[in-house]
């Protein structure tokens, strides 16, 4: 009698390290397929990186363009001192903020901020002025 309890002891104790190798063995296969889906799908998203940092770079490079065109335009405009200068530098400084006013757009968090939208709207009154004063210039030159 102790013999069979000892033997079912030992069957049980095999029954459960039998059933806990099948559960290891699936849950490794189930980790297997798990990791060969997403390294197919980290292949899928990586793959078009290359193309988008292009793209993406040749806009972050125009953007780059517009900002020194910005600085050179201010510099030029703080530098102009004839009437002509002056209309000049105002056309090409107009022409330059313009293209920053779009880049601005873009980006909704800068205006969010009240310090940066306070520049902003300092700019385009600035510019509004500047145009109302070029306005009664142009005129007094002489063509």
């Amino acid at each position: 009698m102790e013999f069979l309890a000892v033997a079912l002891v030992v069957l049980v104790a095999l029954a459960l390290l039998v059933a806990g190798l099948r559960r290891r063995s699936r849950r490794t296969a189930a980790a297997r397929d798990a990791t060969s889906a997403l390294r197919s799908a980290l292949d899928r998203a990586a793959a078009p990186i290359p193309e988008l940092l292009a793209a993406i770079g040749e806009y972050a490079a125009w953007e780059r363009a517009v900002f020194a065109e910005a600085r050179d335009a201010a510099d030029e405009a703080t530098a102009a001192g004839s009437a002509e200068e002056c209309v000049a530098a105002y056309d090409r400084f107009v022409a330059a903020t313009n293209d920053l006013f779009a880049i601005v757009e873009v980006y909704p968090d800068l205006t969010a901020d009240a310090d940066t939208a306070g520049r902003l709207q300092e700019l385009e009154r600035a510019i509004e002025q500047g145009a109302t004063a070029r306005s009664r210039l142009v005129p007094l030159l002489p063509r």
